[in-house]
């Protein structure tokens, strides 16, 4: 089989804990014909002065820039770059396995597919709270069909002529993976590989996942849904469950704080939060039966169901004012 020419695209600020694994990672791929082009959002750690060294040993392999704004113009501005026939994503966070990209080149099985995406794993050193945030993701992954409406950045590949079609949507901070992928399945198929595997460090305290995947996703919700209203039931990774979860306790924060002035909306008050534990039990069932991850979870999803509530409120707010 004639491999194929890839530019591996990632983007990066503040990941001095992470990004030196993962450009090795990518270095050690079993794949030859493929170059990696790099991001730094002028990151005021020591993530930059890593990567110049790690640009300056491996030259031939590494292109790297620096530029200002989110994921998405950095996307953007590298895709407009790129000359190959195929771009692949992975994020700062990551390590790939070995045989990433072989196995995401093998899924273009027909002309029809125009992307393929991966499952995301969880490094086996991780503990605590990105151990039990990989527990309920990866589930997420194991159940997606063969061909999915998107895939995260992390673990993407996609025929550069589509990817220089579709630009990002800069007024996403996060879920502009979500709607890129959902503008990008109308061209064609997204097939999902899962021998393309990635391992990814997800957030290792509460505060830091609250912000990136509570409050900040609960802000891009309203802009989200408002472009692709036929996706508010969700895909394989916003499961439905996840998503009758936020309706449940927003209709259980209302009905609450109504209750404050009339008591008798008190008894629709509980009946609205017996709900939401149900769908917590029934979801988490699922993939875990242990006792101190379903406890724990649980708090999670509630400390989420806050977030998102929160993020979107603001998200709102953006919509009337901006004008968006």
């Amino acid at each position: 089989m004639k491999w194929p020419s890839i530019t591996v695209l990632v983007t990066v600020k503040n990941s001095e804990n992470t990004i030196g694994e993962c450009i090795k990672s990518l270095l050690k791929l079993n794949y030859t014909n493929f170059r990696v082009y790099i991001t730094d959002a002028y990151s005021d750690d020591g993530t930059f002065e890593i990567l110049k060294k790690l640009k300056k040993r491996y030259s031939r392999k590494i292109k790297l820039d620096r530029i200002r704004g989110n994921i998405a113009t950095a996307h953007n501005y590298m895709i407009k770059k790129t000359n190959t026939e195929f771009i692949a994503m992975t994020d700062a966070d990551c390590v790939v396995d070995e045989d990433w990209l072989k196995n995401l080149i093998s899924g273009f099985e027909s002309e029809d597919i125009i992307a393929t995406t991966g499952f995301c794993s969880t490094p086996k050193t991780a503990k605590g709270l990105q151990k039990l945030i990989g527990i309920e993701l990866e589930d997420r992954f194991k159940h997606a069909p063969k061909f999915v409406l998107r895939g995260p950045t992390m673990n993407l590949c996609v025929r550069t002529s589509y990817a220089k079609k579709i630009k990002f949507d800069e007024r996403f901070d996060v879920a502009q993976e979500t709607d890129w992928g959902y503008r990008l399945t109308k061209l064609g198929k997204m097939h999902y590989v899962p021998k393309a595997i990635v391992y990814h460090y997800h957030r290792s305290t509460i505060k830091s996942f609250l912000k990136q995947h509570g409050f900040r996703y609960g802000k891009a919700m309203p802009l989200l849904y408002l472009k692709h209203k036929n996706r508010i039931a969700g895909d394989h990774l916003s499961k439905l469950i996840m998503i009758l979860q936020e309706f449940i306790f927003c209709f259980l924060c209302l009905f609450t704080l109504i209750s404050i002035f009339y008591n008798s909306f008190i008894n629709i008050a509980i009946v609205f939060l017996i709900f939401l534990f149900i769908s917590y039990f029934v979801d988490i069932l699922k993939f875990t039966k242990d006792p101190m991850n379903i406890g724990l979870l649980i708090i999670l999803y509630v400390l989420r169901n806050i977030a998102w509530t929160i993020g979107m409120i603001f998200g709102i707010f953006d919509l009337i004012f901006k004008k968006w």
